[in-house]
């Protein structure tokens, strides 16, 4: 499939009869936010709620408001423990903290996403298919996955959409 920006293609994720997903991959894209409050730290899966309100928190007594839903990138994982930051886009800039860090941009160019709608637990699913492309096509990721939730209807968490980012460098060896 051709798409505006690149190569790319899309495909459907079967439930038994049912398609339950849909992934489309495209090359050429980019991720530009700016004004982002980050935490980035290993925590357990029970421990980001509670990071994420105590963010909000945060900028909240800054005089800031979130401006978009939250980013997340997993850098690693061992057991139960996730080495992660999450990126919380907010309306102004607030001073970090030894906790939080405020970023004033973060921008990846020369991406690869991966843009899925279904159920979140088919978003690793997709992040396979992701790999597979980025390993067929023999690209080389220069950054890790970065999550970012387009929508998310908690009464029907079949239509939540995430798109993936991952910086591919432009180096042709």
């Amino acid at each position: 499939m051709e798409t505006e920006k690149g190569n790319g293609y899309s495909i459907g994720i079967r439930n038994g009869n049912e398609w339950s997903s849909m992934l489309e991959i495209k090359e050429n894209q980019e991720l530009n936010v700016t004004n982002i409050l980050s935490f980035r730290g290993k925590i357990k899966q029970s421990e980001l709620e509670g990071i994420g309100k105590e963010m909000e928190c945060y900028i909240h007594s800054s005089g800031a408001k979130k401006s978009e839903t939250p980013i997340t990138a997993t850098y690693g994982v061992e057991g139960d423990t996730f080495d992660m930051e999450i990126l919380m886009p907010i309306d102004r800039s607030i001073a970090s903290t030894d906790r939080f860090v405020f970023k004033n941009q973060i921008k990846i160019v020369n991406a690869v996403t991966a843009s899925y709608k279904g159920h979140p637990m088919g978003l690793q699913e997709a992040c396979n298919e992701l790999n597979q492309y980025i390993t067929e096509h023999r690209l080389q990721p220069i950054t890790v996955g970065y999550n970012v939730t387009k929508e998310m209807d908690m009464l029907n968490l079949d239509n939540t959409q995430i798109d993936v980012f991952v910086g591919i460098s432009p180096n042709i060896l």
